[in-house]
């Protein structure tokens, strides 16, 4: 079936790649990336819809895969194939602050981004990402900060509800599991969805995740896919539920 004028948004940790934040390890399945390069030489366009920063991505990729787009920080920046701004939206220094002397601790890590800088604040999350001591040792405007709970998943429900309670006139927070992504207001997965459609001119585009926060970007794309390992609820917003992102890549190439 054809696919030209098409576009397959996919989650990165846990959907395109699976990471070991200790030993910094990642591995990519070769089929995932056959069924991907597959759908682009039929003329489709794939990028990804992800938490992490635009350097962490292309670092992981180091060449793997060229993407037709980048939706990063989970959605408060898009980028076309050529690394061209689509939207940006920033956090004003203050308020992260603000949520560092709130939420940050030992058991919650505040990771903060800026253009040029991936770090985690005073304490270390893992071995992938340097160190400050403070976010004043950042330069730049804050495009995001999110809170890693090692794991613990309900630790980051109650962060995340009572950040979206107290701040969200000014931001939002999307979780991840364990961990919780905190975003200027208006922007989430679902609008680099958006955005990307009326940039690129796509007709139909396709969305695959694997978590809370992927909710968004399920909801904004025309067909919607998830894992049979995915929590309940995100299954119960996936149009289609399968195994293996080649598997939702094959059956969206079907659809035409």
């Amino acid at each position: 079936m054809a696919t030209e004028n098409t576009a397959f948004a996919s989650d990165f940790d846990g959907t395109l790649c699976w990471s070991n934040w200790e030993t910094g390890e990642q591995h990519f399945d070769p089929a995932n990336i056959e069924a991907i390069r597959a759908y682009q030489a039929a003329g489709g366009l794939f990028g990804i819809c992800t938490g992490r920063p635009l350097a962490s991505v292309l670092e992981s990729l180091d060449g793997l895969l060229t993407l037709d787009f980048y939706i990063v920080v989970t959605g408060a920046q898009v980028l076309d194939r050529d690394l061209r701004k689509l939207w940006e939206r920033t956090i004003a220094r203050d308020l992260a602050e603000e949520l560092f002397d709130r939420y940050a601790s030992p058991k919650a890590v505040m990771v903060a981004v800026t253009e040029g800088q991936f770090v985690s604040v005073r304490h270390s999350m893992d071995s992938m990402l340097p160190v400050v001591g403070s976010l004043d040792e950042m330069d730049g405007e804050l495009l995001d900060v999110s809170f890693e709970c090692r794991g613990d998943e309900n630790a980051a429900r109650v962060i995340c509800e009572d950040l979206n309670r107290r701040y969200g006139d000014v931001v939002t927070g999307f979780q991840n599991r364990g961990s919780v992504d905190v975003v200027p207001v208006g922007c989430s997965k679902g609008t680099g969805v958006r955005v990307v459609r009326e940039a690129l001119g796509v007709r139909s585009i396709a969305g695959i995740g694997d978590s809370y926060n992927d909710l968004p970007l399920l909801a904004a794309a025309d067909v919607s896919y998830t894992f049979d390992d995915s929590p309940e609820v995100v299954q119960h917003e996936a149009d289609v539920v399968v195994h293996t992102l080649a598997d939702a890549v094959r059956d969206f190439s079907a659809r035409g």
